[in-house]
């Protein structure tokens, strides 16, 4: 760590300070964690009777498709021969594991009673008919697969061979029961809205949830992939291999059309053109997202700019943008309806949020630095 600090004075103080306020930011959040621990969910959140999901739920439900690099990119090289995009699976995978470590924290703070998370796995209680069952039960096999695949990276930094051999020997097994866990629960969060066809705002609910879900999560994987591997690379001076990124952009597009082409098609076939010409917040949102999550993205890839390695770097941060704004308005503000109060987060709530979600940034940046992500070809003297 020392050294680390010593090579950020020297190169740059920006990225030292921008640390120290992650690890400041990491450690209010675990303190408030605590807090919210014992003390509960009333004196540090805004969660009421009408408003009983909050900040927590809509990040998680943002974080879980960001996280889906790793199934998205395990499927195209494991099992879609593309073997060039091995050169990009670890960071992905750790993408991954931290980002699915996020969500269990950020659930698990969700829990009135936390105390007694363990039941989601008790067989007397379990729900066969539940979707959060299901989700709960896939995101944890996940969780434990992806630290399975994540783990030869920890393992060679001390040279312990035996268990990074067996890894590797069954990583196909790994990888595609990580992949069938992953598809599974990132389409059954949208099944999960199904539920609420009166609720959720039309210009959202479909019963094309599941699949719209699946395939947001697939370019949206990809764009984090891309954003990830783009800053290890320039952080380590190593040029960027222009044909991957090249490939990259151009499964980004894919998915993004494909995902455009069930949304649109969908809204023309329930009749819902109509509200997207409304003048009103809900209108003007549903375009907001269109234009900045999936028009912008696939203006930059279908363009001459998917010959610069930037291209799927900066599509990835407005799609990364448009997802965010699509689960914030599915898991909140298209649930809204009229009451007698009005939900905004408490100001522990969002403490609490970035705390952990900077822990993980800056936990991702450690193990990038001291751990060897790319292959050896890639690698640079500090790896």
């Amino acid at each position: 760590m020392a050294t680390l600090v010593k090579q950020l004075k020297r190169t740059s103080p920006v990225l030292l300070y921008a640390a120290y306020l992650l690890l400041a930011l990491t450690l209010l959040g675990i303190g408030l964690s605590i807090y919210r621990l014992v003390v509960g969910l009333g004196p540090t959140t805004n969660m009421n009777d009408y408003y009983p999901w909050g900040i927590w739920i809509s990040i998680d439900l943002f974080l879980i498709p960001v996280a889906g690099a790793a199934f998205t990119i395990s499927l195209i090289s494991y099992f879609f021969g593309r073997e060039r995009y091995h050169d990009v699976i670890r960071p992905a995978v750790l993408a991954g594991v931290i980002g699915y470590g996020v969500v269990g924290i950020l659930l698990f703070l969700d829990i009135g009673r936390w105390f007694q998370f363990y039941n989601i796995f008790n067989p007397r209680y379990i729900n066969l008919h539940s979707f959060l069952e299901e989700i709960s039960l896939c995101v944890t096999l996940y969780t434990g697969i992806l630290i399975l695949e994540i783990l030869p990276v920890l393992l060679e930094r001390w040279n312990i061979q035996t268990p990074t051999r067996w890894i590797n020997r069954g990583i196909y097994i790994i990888a595609g029961a990580g992949i069938v866990l992953s598809a599974l629960h990132q389409s059954s969060l949208g099944s999960l809205f199904l539920l609420m066809p009166y609720k959720l705002h039309p210009l959202w609910w479909t019963p094309a949830l599941p699949v719209l879900f699946f395939f947001q999560a697939t370019y949206t994987g990809l764009s984090m992939t891309a954003i990830a591997v783009t800053l290890i690379w320039r952080a380590r001076g190593i040029p960027l291999d222009r044909e991957l990124f090249r490939r990259i952009g151009q499964a980004m597009a894919l998915n993004l059309l494909l995902y455009l082409a069930i949304k649109a098609g969908d809204w023309m076939g329930a009749g819902e053109v109509p509200l997207l010409l409304k003048p009103d917040a809900y209108g003007l949102l549903a375009w907001f997202e269109l234009i900045i999550g999936v028009f912008v993205p696939m203006a930059i890839l279908f363009s001459k700019l998917i010959r610069h390695s930037a291209a799927p770097f900066w599509a990835g941060v407005f799609a990364l943008i448009g997802t965010f704004i699509n689960r914030l308005v599915i898991s909140w503000i298209g649930l809204a309806e009229p009451s007698p109060v009005v939900y905004t987060p408490h100001w522990i709530e969002i403490a609490i949020t970035l705390g952990i979600m900077s822990g993980g940034v800056l936990l991702y940046a450690l193990i990038a630095y001291y751990f060897r992500l790319l292959p050896e070809r890639h690698a640079s003297p500090t790896t």
